[in-house]
């Protein structure tokens, strides 16, 4: 079993009377739990039978469409497991390696159905896996990426094939998905030559046990003796249609204060096209009227979010989740005319596997950017199923590889993800993956005119709460290509970039039509994904390819004036580890840089 992920934001949420809250949000005792890490301040104010969706065609070997390449629609009372198949990771890694990096090569982008087909199973290995589980009486679904399969049925058409039933574990208000697990033997024909079952547990959304997700009240972080107190917004003006305590206070950004700093309202100006931005989440809900409320707060019309549910999530999830809310209200406020979807799945162990192959997959076509703010302890998803990650790192390089560009919030816990018990620096996944461009925190102030008058690395102990932004060595992935001139050392390091992170001010969400303030990487991901969209929108207007996998980019420009605002200050050393320190260039705890997006989108290179 994988690590559970986290929803990596901070919030501060405020009651009537002014009271601070510290709110964290710890789900199940199973699987990729919800842990929002939260701080507090004192402020103002197939039913019976296995059944599948209309097939996606997918080209076979001899060039006609594979009936067994498709994906597989949600649908009540079926559980899906995922077995991995055959294929050429090494090629597929080259591939989408070439493609991302400046040069000949570059945006060389090849179709899905082509991508699948040449480093994807085999035809020949699909019919053989496929046999042996249909033999059981299971459905099985190629993916279109053709590096694994799903296979479903309903618990007594698993029962029957396994010979016993499956485990089951009830959902709760706090964690509404039940959860039904393989026994520790399985029958030969699930595990077939060259194929591996990745996860063990597979989670089904009831809707029945949705409720209130319980949250952990704490004595306020800020009034710790010695904490300082929380900083306040400097910059003017602050514009809204909508009144509330904290824009009074001054402890929460507008959307538009954060576009004009970091220059998206000159990219705006120019940008043609539209961008196309998919959200994944994981096990959250979202209200239209939230996201109605924030557009009317802040003068914009946020675009109907096309949302498609993954396996186990038959029906929209009800519970109104703080994650997915700022995931969509940020993006809405960069690309308020641009189209945004949602792939919601469960928060089970494969969910991110699910997730990213829906999206790219995806019938109304490709996104430019798949945004992501979950994450969990890279060592524990190694150490616990390896097989799992590589293949998730091959679904991200054959996104890469098709043109799409995936971003992941780095993380809230600094340089250790996987805690104090665990001795050095520790980081999340898939934020440490190669084909992912990872996202870390920062603490910005602003000034007349809300330009940008200063910025260090997010990490708020010094105000009393318990946030950074995510960065440090991977232990389990090698250094990438991208980063042979920034990094010294043999494995992976993150971020590649940052943006606003903090508490407070921190990022605006409406949550239950009530205005919040929001800290972490959470709102730095989406705000950054919905930006890089906006310029491979652009791309695809002068009729150039997407931008896809912008780390070969962005490292390609590092130290050009005009590219990035060079963080130098700051820290994100939650747990007196020794790293990781801001300097001057790539760093650790702030990558690259945050974008200066008015004047980075110049250095796009040349299609290869």
């Amino acid at each position: 079993m994988s690590a559970p992920p986290s929803a990596i934001g901070t919030m501060v949420t405020i009651d009537a009377g002014g009271m601070c809250r510290g709110m964290s949000e710890q789900a199940s005792a199973r699987g990729w739990r919800w842990s929002s890490v939260c701080a507090v301040i004192a402020l103002a104010a197939l039913v019976t039978s296995c059944t599948s969706s209309p097939k996606a065609k997918q080209t076979s070997d001899n060039g006609s469409p594979n009936p067994a390449v498709h994906l597989v629609a949600a649908a009540p009372g079926v559980v899906t497991f995922y077995l991995a198949l055959p294929y050429n990771a090494n090629s597929l890694t080259d591939a989408a390696t070439k493609a991302a990096s400046p040069g000949p090569e570059y945006r060389h982008f090849v179709p899905l159905a082509r991508a699948g087909g040449q480093y994807g199973a085999t035809d020949k290995d699909i019919s053989t896996v496929g046999d042996a589980v249909t033999g059981l009486g299971l459905g099985f679904a190629v993916d279109p990426t053709r590096l694994f399969a799903r296979v479903f049925g309903t618990p007594a058409q698993w029962q029957k094939a396994l010979g016993s039933p499956l485990g089951q574990q009830a959902g709760s208000a706090s964690n509404p998905f039940v959860t039904y697990s393989l026994p520790d033997e399985v029958p030969d024909q699930l595990q077939s030559s060259g194929t591996t079952l990745l996860v063990g547990d597979a989670d089904v959304y009831d809707a029945a046990s949705d409720g209130s997700r319980p949250s952990s009240i704490n004595s306020p972080d800020a009034t710790k003796p010695g904490a300082e107190a929380w900083p306040v917004d400097t910059g003017s003006p602050l514009t809204a249609s909508c009144q509330n305590p904290l824009l009074t206070a001054k402890q929460v950004y507008t959307p538009a204060q954060i576009l004009d700093a970091y220059g998206i309202d000159q990219l705006t100006a120019r940008a043609k096209g539209t961008p196309v931005v998919t959200v994944i989440d994981l096990g959250g809900g979202w209200s239209d009227q939230d996201l109605a409320l924030a557009g009317q707060c802040w003068g914009y019309a946020p675009p109907a979010v096309a949302q498609s549910q993954g396996d186990g999530v038959p029906t929209r999830i009800t519970n109104v989740d703080d994650e997915t809310s700022l995931d969509l209200q940020t993006v809405a406020a960069v690309v308020p005319g641009g189209q945004l979807r949602l792939v919601q799945t469960t928060n089970g162990d494969a969910a991110f596997l699910d997730g990213f192959s829906r999206a790219i997959a995806d019938p109304k076509g490709q996104p430019d950017v798949l945004t992501v703010s979950y994450g969990g302890c890279a060592i524990a998803e190694q150490d616990a199923d390896p097989g799992y990650v590589k293949v998730v790192d091959s679904v991200l390089a054959m996104a890469a590889l098709t043109g799409v560009a995936t971003l992941i919030a780095a993380g809230d816990s600094g340089s250790t993800t996987c805690g104090a018990a665990v001795a050095g620096t520790t980081m999340s996944y898939p934020a440490v993956s190669p084909f992912v461009t990872a996202v870390g925190g920062t603490r910005l102030v602003l000034g007349q005119g809300n330009e940008r008058t200063g910025e260090v690395v997010w990490n708020d102990s010094v105000y009393g709460g318990q946030g950074a932004g995510g960065g440090g060595t991977s232990r389990t992935q090698s250094k990438p290509w991208y980063q042979s001139k920034v990094n010294p050392g043999p494995m992976r390091t993150v971020p590649d970039g940052a943006a606003l992170a903090d508490m407070s001010p921190g990022w605006p969400v409406v949550l239950d039509g009530a205005l919040q303030t929001v800290g972490g990487t959470s709102g730095a991901t989406p705000f950054t994904a919905a930006a890089l969209a906006l310029v491979s929108a652009n791309e695809r207007a002068a009729g150039r390819p997407p931008i896809g996998l912008a780390n070969g980019w962005f490292y390609s420009v590092e130290g050009q004036s005009g590219t990035f605002y060079d963080v130098t200050e700051g820290n994100n050393d939650l747990e007196s580890v020794g790293c990781c320190q801001a300097a001057p260039g790539y760093d650790r705890a702030s990558g690259l840089g945050v974008p200066h997006w008015a004047t980075l989108p110049a250095t796009v290179p040349a299609v290869g």
